[in-house]
């Protein structure tokens, strides 16, 4: 596995902001953000799994902070 191939890609998905959403206004699974950036062919098997658990991490971070966001803003509007 070549480990700076793999942290490049991740930095790259950090530095574009959010990640991207269904059509439903979801984030989209593990299994659609790694086709949706195009990782399935340009990378082995041992790398996708460790982007996976990556994205996996990424996907639960961003959820976390969207209820945080609303949370506070639910106790905001009750002031």
């Amino acid at each position: 596995m070549n480990i700076q191939k793999v942290r490049s890609i991740i930095e790259l998905i950090r530095r574009k902001g959010k990640l991207p959403k269904d059509a439903y206004g979801q984030i989209m699974s593990v299994d659609d953000l790694m086709g949706w950036f195009g990782l399935i062919e340009c990378l082995t098997p041992g790398e996708q799994m460790y982007i996976r658990k990556e994205l996996a991490a990424m996907i639960e971070a961003e959820l976390s902070l969207e209820r945080l966001k609303m949370s506070e803003q639910i106790r905001s509007s009750m002031s």
